[in-house]
């Protein structure tokens, strides 16, 4: 190859040139023998076999030939150079460009399975909601408890979001006013119940978000027969406890203007099993 190295191979040879730092690694070998008939005007010092030129340049290459460096010289006089070894080192510095990848990371609720309803407003704070005998007609709160029942097993069914206690579909029961009280739902519906419903995914420690549809109830005269009643569109969703006795309420469901009176607003905290 040819090389344009702006540095010129002075092999002045009296004239000591001292060495480069190296920044790049080519050997390239060169063996010259120059025999002069007439004696030389200067004199030459022989370039010694082992000696080692290190250059730092620009290099730019044409082809595979490496053009001959020249001695001048005059008078008898033979300089030999066996093996003139012209070296080149380049240090090249790379970064290594690291890349970290993070992991998205996400929060998420557990899913909601079973808990116990714990009562706050009026008497029933703290206490939790129960599903007495079918006698007593209603999920009941407050600190008197004549049916001795534990506190309710609730459950929101997936899909539907039908509300379960111990294991049974609880409904609302319409009588004509702005509620209904919440019982244990018909094998066969009758013509004044409906189903309640609960939102999904709620979380443990909130409170308890549910509805039943607002129905138009007509009374039947005979006394045997439910009311007919019929859904107008909309919902209720205000929970409360109307008062029986001191501590001892019968929970149901309506507008918020009918939460007024006996009937005490009621919240249901969700408390995980």
């Amino acid at each position: 190859m040819r090389y344009n190295v702006l540095v010129s191979l002075a092999f002045a040879l009296g004239a000591a040139a001292g060495p480069c730092k190296p920044s790049a690694s080519t050997t390239v070998g060169s063996s010259i023998s120059q025999e002069a008939s007439e004696t030389a005007t200067d004199s030459l010092t022989p370039i010694q076999p082992s000696e080692t030129s290190t250059l730092s340049a620009n290099l730019s290459a044409d082809s595979s030939s490496l053009e001959p460096t020249s001695l001048s010289a005059t008078d008898s006089a033979s300089t030999t150079t066996d093996a003139t070894t012209v070296s080149i080192t380049s240090s090249v510095t790379s970064d290594a460009a690291t890349s970290s990848t993070i992991a998205p990371t996400s929060t998420s609720s557990p899913v909601l399975k079973t808990f116990n309803a714990i009562g706050q407003g009026g008497g029933a704070s703290n206490t939790p909601a129960r599903l007495p005998p079918p006698q007593y007609g209603s999920i009941t709160l407050g600190g008197y408890n004549p049916s001795d029942v534990g506190p309710g097993v609730f459950s929101i069914e997936a899909g539907t979001g039908a509300l379960f206690v111990d294991g049974s579909k609880i409904c609302g029961f319409y009588g004509g006013g702005q509620s209904a009280s919440l019982y244990v739902c018909n094998a066969t519906p009758l013509t004044n119940e409906a189903p309640i419903t609960c939102d999904q995914g709620q979380a443990d420690g909130g409170a308890l978000k549910c509805s039943a549809p607002i129905m138009n109830c007509i009374e039947d005269n005979n006394d045997d027969n439910d009311p007919v009643c019929y859904a107008t569109g909309g919902v209720w969703t205000q929970f409360m406890g109307f008062q029986l006795l001191g501590n001892y309420y019968l929970l149901s469901i309506g507008s918020q203007a009918a939460a007024t009176g006996s009937n005490v607003p009621i919240s249901l905290i969700i408390q995980a099993l």
